[in-house]
């Protein structure tokens, strides 16, 4: 709150009513109605999502993409408050609700140079609508590949040496789901060229977030901002202010907990070729 004054109302809502409906399928019988498949795995989202906050705080120590949790974003069109979006944007034109959620897989990211191009028809509305908003992190994760084809590779833990929360830039999007009138608010994530930092740990793409320094976050924000403008503020953030560590492999592992702490720790890798790496996976 001290970084962008914004209130915490609409996200305090959205919350409740996940509790809500967590506690609903948690209070059920189950030797009378046993829980189906998919009712299994929304608890389990649900259980994601409230373990992400505390009281006090907001503890989520890594994002999956594809696990499609809310996350608190704050958009142009309501700049002071959080809002719960999802990450993988889905265009507000598309009809079959099969193909709207599998395009969120090719979604997440969108390229600087290319969200106002007519052959991105998934970014250009929202880009030209000025559908901007702003993802508070305290870090990323991205590997770095020891082979040509990826096979072999290692994750980094980047993050800021002021130690502070910064700004992702990103587009947002509401769409209507066409069965049960119900919206759907989702975001995509800004990237740009790599930095020096950046080229060496991302060596398979040399792309990064972007990142709006706090002086430019309202700017951001603004609806009105030219073409220019906001491609003016898409650029690499300096690598002399990022510092990146080597990591475990646990953000990937399916059999134990990953929100917790330690999968910002470093982990050393004694040596980096395709040997000992091996070794490890």
């Amino acid at each position: 709150m001290d970084h962008y004054s914004a209130a915490f109302n609409s996200i305090n809502e959205e919350l409740n009513l996940v509790k809500e409906r967590f506690s609903i399928l948690m209070s059920r019988n189950e030797k009378e109605a046993p829980y189906q498949k998919e009712e299994i795995k929304e608890l389990k989202w649900l259980q994601k999502i409230i373990n992400s906050f505390t009281d006090t705080h907001y503890k989520r120590y890594h994002e999956n993409a594809f696990d499609y949790l809310p996350s608190p974003i704050i958009t142009a069109g309501a700049p002071d408050e959080f809002k719960f979006f999802k990450w993988g944007l889905v265009p507000f034109y598309y009809k079959d609700k099969a193909k709207a959620m599998d395009l969120r897989r090719s979604t997440v990211n969108c390229k600087s140079e290319e969200m106002y191009n007519d052959d991105k028809p998934s970014f250009r509305d929202a880009a030209k609508n000025g559908q901007r908003c702003l993802i508070p992190i305290t870090g990323f994760y991205e590997w770095r590949w020891l082979d040509e084809k990826g096979k072999v590779k290692i994750p980094y833990y980047v993050s800021f040496k002021q130690g502070t929360i910064m700004s992702a830039a990103g587009l947002y999007s509401r769409w209507k789901d066409p069965t049960t009138g119900e919206y759907y608010y989702s975001y995509t994530v800004i990237t740009t060229a790599a930095n020096s930092l950046m080229e060496y740990v991302h060596n398979n793409g040399k792309r990064m977030p972007v990142f709006i320094p706090k002086e430019y976050e309202k700017d951001w924000l603004n609806r009105s901002l030219s073409k220019d403008d906001v491609l003016a503020l898409c650029q690499p953030f300096k690598a002399d202010l990022m510092k990146a560590n080597t990591i475990s492999k646990l953000i990937t592992t399916k059999e134990a907990e990953t929100n917790v702490e330690d999968v910002l720790k470093l982990h050393e890798y004694e040596k980096l070729n395709t040997d000992e790496v091996l070794s490890e996976l």
